[in-house]
């Protein structure tokens, strides 16, 4: 079941929503980039990212075998080529 990713924290507002699903093992989000408006998806484990939406642990604890690329899109959804462009 695909469900929207809630926002933790942010004071800005996204144009576009981003989404997840639950299968097996993984999780996949999935959305536009903030910043070029393309589609974007990363795969992450389903315990490390249920721990980060509850808040037991930060991003970067929950989810230390992503790169933080791929975290600041879960944060701010921008992709890793949004990033660069951002720059």
């Amino acid at each position: 079941m695909v469900q929207e990713l809630p926002i933790k924290n942010s004071s800005f507002p996204f144009r576009f929503k981003r989404y997840f699903e639950s299968k097996r093992n993984k999780v996949r989000i999935f959305g536009q980039c903030e910043v070029t408006g393309k589609n974007f998806k990363i795969h992450v484990p389903v315990e490390g990212f249920f721990v980060y939406l509850q808040g037991f642990k930060n991003i970067a604890e929950a989810l230390i075998g992503t790169s933080v690329e791929e975290r600041e899109f879960i944060l701010t959804g921008t992709s890793p080529r949004g990033q660069k462009v951002a720059c």
